[in-house]
């Protein structure tokens, strides 16, 4: 009976313990990186590969021709943040907030690092947009 007390005291005193400690969670959390990844945008045809290094997108229209072929983190300049290597780890459609605004079409890109931004669809140009 001693032991049973014993043990639900303590463990009292971790739950207590862990209480008091914030809990801190980032809006887009780091998410592991799967390797390579596509993803088909409907509108023009076009698919965005995220080459293995995690790195590299390339633009490839429906008959196979490569548009364009750029290192989103290396031409904006960015600086490594949470990860000393931040690599693309999601590429799909933006959210409004994120093209309002502007003519041209864009996808959407994150790093595991929360680093985010758009690639322009025509150009590849990448805009930084922030990290959480």
């Amino acid at each position: 009976m001693r032991l049973i007390i014993l043990v639900l005291g303590l463990l009292t005193g971790l739950f207590a313990e862990a209480a008091e400690r914030p809990v801190v969670t980032y809006l887009d959390s780091p998410r592991q990186f799967r390797g390579a990844q596509a993803f088909k945008d409907k509108e023009s045809g076009i698919t965005f590969y995220v080459e293995s290094d995690g790195r590299h997108v390339a633009a490839i229209n429906a008959e196979g021709k490569i548009l364009w072929h750029r290192d989103p983190f290396v031409e904006a300049k960015l600086e490594p943040y949470r990860f000393e290597r931040p690599v693309i780890v999601w590429i799909g459609q933006p959210h409004a907030w994120m093209t309002e605004g502007r003519k041209e079409k864009f996808i959407s890109i994150s790093f595991n690092s929360s680093q985010f931004g758009i690639l322009d669809l025509k150009t590849g140009n990448f805009t930084f947009l922030g990290n959480d």
